[in-house]
């Protein structure tokens, strides 16, 4: 044994807690590794004493064939006899004699003393074999130590032992920092073919968005991403709460970044202002991304598909075309399997209960709906307290979670309930030290408890619901975001609760997580009844005169009330459209929220001439001088200029194809990058011809000018395009990431034989 072999002894790495299949998957990893060869796994019930066969090359240039046998055990501190290897060895005769094991290794979980090494080998080679290995933890855990490449493949090993016995100091502390809570999340973890299908895509397109509906994963599988770039390569990674967060650490001049940004576009429902931020920033993501910088990207399906429109030509092409994006909640039955098995190995159920389900686990594995956030609550006894009626009451519990999830919380102390409510009303940042005075005195007088009980409540709640977080600031947040979700569904039925949320949470709360009755319905919005339509109307005028603030109520007033309650507003406060919002320089007017409020209060007749003539004003300038016509093709918005304005406003479009046109395609000619994103340099030109089109074409002078300059426009684009460098471009350090081997499970012995021991 080496020294480095005796050193990694007092490394443990918790292997007894794999369970014999992922075991056997582990030990395929690591030798594929050690013999640079493919290794085949054979199915439980027909190995013939082989979990796994290799080709191996002899002295003379011949391929042998040779065999791994693996043998697990679930106790942590025993070690390996000579009679362990009595079962195998009439296998091995066997094998020997079909010429399948004149190379030999027998690797187990367990501790394997040189003398008992030797005893083994010996039987080995006394059965024919000619050349025997006997390999058990230390062998294994020395393995994992030194190979990079090993850890990328069963990333599990990462939440199985200390990261600083792995990881060099500030690797093991960065991983430390991006992992966070996803850490209790790797030794139950398991490589899918969404894992491996977004190294890939990193690995050529340095770009991936993580999709999928709530408990898919999607957090901890880019933290997995990010961490294997952190201890591969070195790579400076940085984790970012939102767009707005990205910008700050994006640095053109240095290209071993990578950059995840958990629920990119919103946690729970879209954010109207990290859409206008991934607007602004795409420009950059695209130059980024020529620098050899990484993006790793999560969010829910219905808010990306909310959020793409939006984006519109701004969005990247790998966003566009699917290219980058990757549909984390599309799994195998066997990778189900062994998601549950690992669940349920590690979890709080006794083994009673276990095995009570046991036989109904195959069943509940090939339920499509079954995912790692699911079967961590089936793996918790606080979860499955009205799993009664087997196999009924399983699969429910996974067709309709939030039904389950609904009724547990529902069945939680008044305290835990209050407790839980108030995370709610901090968007799961409810300070650790000293609860919100105002929110917590509401929910408190609510449910009936004492402020001091909620408290108590947390604790008891930590490590089931809620987590205890630090980010300079101790704070309570839910496990899961999906708990939100089932609170809100409560909250909703809830008409004495729904007040105390409409009093008690936070004006920016109310402004992104809120819709009222009869308005189109958003995707898990917190909805509030008609009942309770005056205390939210109270709420919303509550709003300072901010530009930020501003251009969240005006986004609210557009698109989560309804009509008549919108009119009630602005006629209550019509000071509101005389407000200014926030919006960056690139935002098209046709988008901009008080210009499409201000339309609507025209509607209504509810829009001053004040007003309506500022804002004519800022559209015509807009047209004229910075070639923002977004808003023609818009009959709400023009319909708040009278006809001499409107004639005004159409001749002078016009008249910028005479001449200013073809002078600013020239002038982008001139200044363009090559290697940068060429259409978004032409972009402003682009929009400007694309949307007067309609104009033109209602004269043939016109139409001829147009096409003529849409030709421009696009010979100039070729023109830069034939500049560009032929440098090749950055290699991804995903590059050096190996793909997993996938097998599947078929038959034979159940992966879930042992999952009551």
């Amino acid at each position: 044994m080496s020294t480095f072999e005796t050193q990694a002894y007092h490394v443990d790495f918790a292997l007894h807690t794999l369970g014999w299949k992922a075991f056997q998957d582990l030990c395929a990893q690591v030798m594929e590794e050690e013999l640079k060869a493919t290794v085949s796994v054979y199915r439980e019930a027909q190995d013939g004493g082989q979990d796994a066969v290799f080709l191996v090359k002899s002295p003379g240039g011949l391929k042998a064939v040779g065999t791994v046998q693996c043998k697990f055990s679930s106790k942590p501190e025993q070690r390996l006899r000579p009679a362990d290897i009595s079962s195998e060895l009439e296998h091995v005769e066997q094998l020997v004699a079909k010429q399948m094991a004149s190379v030999y290794y027998f690797i187990t979980s367990m501790g394997v003393d040189a003398d008992v090494a030797r005893q083994v080998r010996e039987q080995l080679s006394a059965k024919g074999v000619a050349e025997p290995h006997v390999v058990g933890k230390e062998w294994l855990l020395g393995k994992i130590k030194a190979s990079p490449r090993l850890r990328a493949l069963v990333p599990r090993v990462y939440g199985l032992g200390d990261l600083s016995t792995i990881l060099d100091e500030r690797c093991a502390a960065q991983t430390l920092a991006l992992l966070g809570d996803h850490r209790k999340a790797l030794n139950v973890y398991v490589p899918t073919e969404p894992h491996r299908a977004a190294v890939r895509i990193l690995a050529q397109h340095k770009l991936v968005l993580l999709l999928g509906a709530p408990a898919t994963g999607k957090s901890t599988l880019a933290a997995i991403l990010a961490m294997m770039a952190a201890d591969t390569n070195g790579v400076q990674v940085f984790k970012c709460d939102g767009p707005m967060e990205l910008k700050q650490h994006w640095n053109p001049n240095d290209n071993k970044r990578l950059f995840w940004v958990d629920d990119a576009f919103g946690a729970n429902l879209l954010m109207p202002d990290y859409v206008n931020a991934w607007i602004e920033f795409m420009p950059k993501l695209k130059a980024a991304l020529d620098h050899g910088c990484h993006f790793i990207l999560t969010s829910r399906t219905h808010i990306w598909k909310d959020a793409e429109p939006r984006l519109g030509s701004r969005n990247h092409p790998l966003l566009t075309t699917s290219v980058a994006v990757v549909n984390v909640g599309k799994l195998t039955q066997s990778e189900r399997e062994q998601i549950l098995y690992n669940h349920l190995k590690a979890g709080t159920q006794p083994p009673t209960w276990k095995a009570e389900i046991k036989d109904h686990l195959p069943k509940l594995s090939a339920e499509s709906s079954l995912l790692p956030e699911l079967a961590r609550r089936l793996g918790d006894k606080d979860y499955t307290g009205n799993i009664k009626k087997l196999p009924d009451d399983l699969l429910r519990f996974v067709a309709d979670p939030q039904e389950f999830l609904v009724q547990t919380f529902k069945e939680l102390m008044p305290e835990q309930q209050a407790a839980l409510t108030l995370v709610f009303l901090t968007r799961s940042r409810l300070p650790v030290h000293l609860l919100p005075e105002d929110e917590a005195a509401l929910v408190a007088a609510s449910y009936g408890v004492a402020k001091a009980n909620m408290t108590q409540a947390l604790q008891q709640l930590a490590g089931s619901f809620v987590v205890r977080r630090n980010d300079g600031k101790e704070y309570w947040a839910f496990w899961h975001p999906t708990f939100a979700d089932a609170i809100s569904a409560i909250l909703s039925k809830r008409p004495d609760l729904i007040d105390v949320y409409v009093r008690g949470a936070g004006l920016d709360t109310l402004l992104t997580e809120v819709i009222c009755e009869g308005a189109p319905s958003v995707r898990d919005a917190v909805v509030v009844p008609l009942s309770s339509s005056d205390a939210l109307i109270g709420r919303l005028l509550e709003t300072p005169d901010e530009e930020g603030a501003n251009e969240q109520l005006f986004e609210f007033l557009n698109h989560r009330l309804p009509r008549d309650l919108v009119e009630k507003v602005l006629r209550r406060a019509p000071d509101v459209l005389g407000r200014q919002g926030k919006y960056p320089s690139w935002r098209r007017l046709r988008w901009r929220q008080e210009v499409r409020l201000r339309a609507v209060a025209h509607e209504m007749g509810l829009l001053t001439n004040e007003v309506r003539e500022a804002t004519v004003s800022m559209l015509n300038d807009g047209a004229l001088y910075s070639l923002d016509a977004s808003f023609v093709q818009n009959d709400s918005i023009l319909a708040m200029f009278r006809p001499s304005e409107l004639m005004h406003l159409t001749a002078g479009l016009l008249a910028k194809l005479d001449s200013e046109i073809a002078e600013k395609i020239v002038k982008c000619l001139r200044e363009a990058d090559p290697d940068g994103d060429i259409d978004s340099q032409f972009e402003e030109v682009t929009d400007f011809l694309d949307n007067i089109r309609y104009l033109a074409e209602a004269d043939w002078v016109f139409e001829e000018k147009h096409g003529g300059l849409i030709a421009d426009l696009e010979q100039a684009k070729k023109d830069v395009e034939a500049e560009k460098s032929s440098e090749e471009e950055e290699t991804s350090f995903f590059n050096s990431v190996p793909r997993a081997v996938q097998r599947e499970q078929q038959g034979g012995r159940s992966i879930f034989s042992d999952v009551d021991e």
